[in-house]
């Protein structure tokens, strides 16, 4: 007897500990029993009826919302039955139960006894709600992501035959600016006011997303194109009519995509953001539709993107080189690698026409890599010919941020072809520092401590803000060569080239200047005590047996 008690004070104790109710109903023996977890949490202490709506002493407890689906455990009454749903509490809580029901029937196929357990799942519940939140909304202004966006126009493409659709991306003109000149927490503010304008007039059925940065695309049905103008004006007006001390000017692009039908939501969206494109900086021009000569410009890119596997498994891509020199010796002290796709039927391909792409649909991370240890090898076969050493500088993409590889990527090579970090300078650009990610911050700071020099690349061109340059951990600052045009033309242009590289200098960074090509450019810099240059005044980018047949 001590034993049984025993057993049951263990088994009591195991079912406290896992929170589950359980209750078990004698048909036969007119036996019933209900855990004291049952008490505490519902103020019951016996239970009659595994309906719970149907006694008189548990009715109250299922969720009035759930009791048909509760009700479906006595359809059948046979086996192991199980249903999830919500149920009140004795404190008027409403948690979240799985409810299993296991009927044992006797020989003449009637129910004998039913054993139930009631395990609250209302954290696993949350959990999962939570991440199913992150995986289809986004973080900061709580639209729906691309992702739920994508699942949510396709499924109402595909039957709701009876309307007219439109895809329309847009974004703010000079965000960057915004985030420069206010930072980036009025940014973010900027970016939550135009969620709040899609919330208020982008009404279901019709769809919206925030893609990525500033970018927001929405999905709207119409019966003329005098309405997706008319829609179009109405968010952008509530945009414009806002509590910041600056004027938020937004353009549009539309796709329709019954122009042609069964096309993936990504491909509508990219070719709305070419109309967009074709406005952008237009002051009479907010809003464009795309046409038929951007389907040249999508063929190319698809050609490209069905090309550029075999072209890197073919050594396609060619690594050039262009030097830098020193402005004071004239001496070459580096040199940038540049790629180049020797196309075998086409011959060169200009890297304005794959470049873009690649960063778009992320192979610029493999033909970084590539280049990598294309430049590799230059620096190894320099040093084995006694060739004077200089640091390469080699391109690192945004998307190898978030590469959690890219550190023994590049430990690999070094060891590899038995160089050291700093035989490769890292160029990171500007505009990358914009996103002020954690991320991007951390890595740079770990690579810095590796030994390898880090570059900000194309200083100037997106607004640079430089009070960034106190905290980002980077070598050296490359102008612009947009900068230095615009600068050069005012005399206020020049002071602020004067004392950019002024402030860097005592910061104990590096100055190059990029895209120089007048004497004009080449006695301001001396003069501004630049310290290194590279353009076309000097020499231009060169195969690497063109490079090898310098003197250095």
């Amino acid at each position: 007897m001590e034993n049984h008690d025993f057993m049951e004070e263990m088994y009591l104790a195991a079912v406290r500990q896992l929170r589950t109710i359980v209750f078990e109903i004698d048909y036969k023996t007119g036996h019933t029993y209900c855990s004291p977890l049952f008490m505490e949490n519902f103020g019951i202490d016996s239970i009659t009826n595994e309906d719970f709506t149907a006694n008189e002493s548990t009715a109250g407890i299922v969720y009035p919302e759930d009791i048909e689906l509760y009700r479906t455990l006595f359809v059948s009454r046979r086996g192991e039955q199980t249903v999830t749903c919500r149920f009140i509490n004795n404190k008027g809580v409403v948690n979240w139960y799985k409810v299993t029901l296991q009927y044992i029937c006797g020989e003449d196929g009637n129910v004998d006894r039913i054993i139930g357990t009631m395990k609250d799942v209302s954290d696993e519940i949350r959990s999962n709600a939570e991440l199913r939140y992150h995986r289809d909304y986004d973080y900061l202004t709580g639209t729906p992501n691309f992702q739920r966006f994508n699942e949510q126009v396709t499924h109402h493409l595909q039957w709701d035959n009876g309307h007219n659709h439109a895809m329309i991306v847009f974004d703010i003109e000079k965000f960057k600016v915004i985030n420069d000149l206010f930072g980036m927490r009025v940014g973010d503010l900027v970016l939550i006011h135009l969620a709040d304008v899609l919330k208020e007039l982008v009404l279901p059925p019709n769809a919206y997303c925030r893609m990525h940065s500033d970018v927001f695309c929405i999905c709207i049905t119409y019966e003329t194109k005098g309405d997706i103008i008319r829609f179009i004006e109405r968010v952008k007006k509530r945009i414009e009519s806002n509590k910041f001390e600056f004027e938020i000017k937004t353009s549009y692009g539309v796709y329709l995509p019954e122009d042609e039908s069964g096309l993936e939501v990504n491909l509508m969206c990219d070719r709305a953001a070419l109309a967009k494109k074709k406005i952008k900086d237009n002051a009479m021009q907010f809003c464009a539709f795309y046409d038929e000569e951007y389907r040249t410009e999508i063929l190319k890119n698809n050609r490209i993107e069905a090309e550029m596997e075999q072209a890197l498994k073919d050594r396609q891509f060619v690594m050039y080189l262009q030097p830098k020199f020193d402005l004071e010796s004239g001496e070459i002290v580096g040199a940038e690698v540049l790629a180049r796709w020797n196309h075998p039927t086409r011959g060169m391909v200009q890297p304005n026409d794959f470049i873009p792409l690649f960063e778009r649909n992320g192979f610029i991370m493999r033909l970084d890599e590539y280049m990598w240890e294309e430049a590799c090898k230059a620096i190894q076969s320099w040093r084995t010919e006694g060739r004077k050493e200089f640091p390469v500088s080699v391109n690192v993409s945004r998307y190898h941020i978030f590469n959690r590889k890219i550190e023994s990527i590049l430990e690999n090579l070094l060891q590899k072809y038995e160089l050291t970090p700093g035989a490769l300078s890292l160029e990171i650009t500007e505009t990358m520092f914009f996103d002020n990610s954690d991320e991007l911050y951390g890595l740079l700071k770990r690579l810095q401590e590796m030994g390898f020099r880090l570059e900000v690349d194309d200083f100037g061109s997106g607004y640079s803000s430089l009070n960034m340059l106190r905290n980002v951990p980077v070598d050296v600052i490359k102008i612009d060569k947009g900068f230095l045009d615009d600068t050069l033309n005012s005399e206020k242009g020049k002071v602020v080239i004067r004392h950019t590289i002024a402030m860097a200098k005592e910061l104990q960074l590096q100055i190059i200047a990029e895209g120089v090509e007048t004497t004009e450019h080449v006695n301001f810099l001396k003069g501004s005590n630049c310290d290194v240059a590279q353009g076309f005044y000097f020499a231009r980018p060169m195969p690497l047996e063109e490079f090898n047949q310098l003197k250095f």
